[in-house]
């Protein structure tokens, strides 16, 4: 599954870290140990600044976690909205 193909799509915005943990929670079965823990890593950090991932976010990374698409990317994808 290409999760890259699934950014596409509109998602709501996450108003706290147990909200986008919740949505992490969504994928658990999907991802290995080492990809949900990085995830979880990145989701608390961010929620260190008040800063919330969505389910886009999440999806960014794992596709990122997979080869799917590079950081670089990610960044220009961020640019152009």
């Amino acid at each position: 599954m290409s999760y890259l193909k699934l950014v596409n799509n509109d998602y709501p915005n996450t108003h706290s870290k147990a909200e986008a943990i919740q949505v992490l929670e969504q994928y658990k079965t999907q991802l290995t140990a080492h990809e949900y823990d990085a995830i979880l890593h990145s989701l608390c950090s961010h929620a260190l600044e008040s800063i919330y991932l969505n389910e886009k976010d999440i999806l960014l990374s794992i596709a990122q976690l997979r080869d799917e698409i590079t950081l670089d990317e990610i960044v220009e994808l961020a640019k152009a909205l």
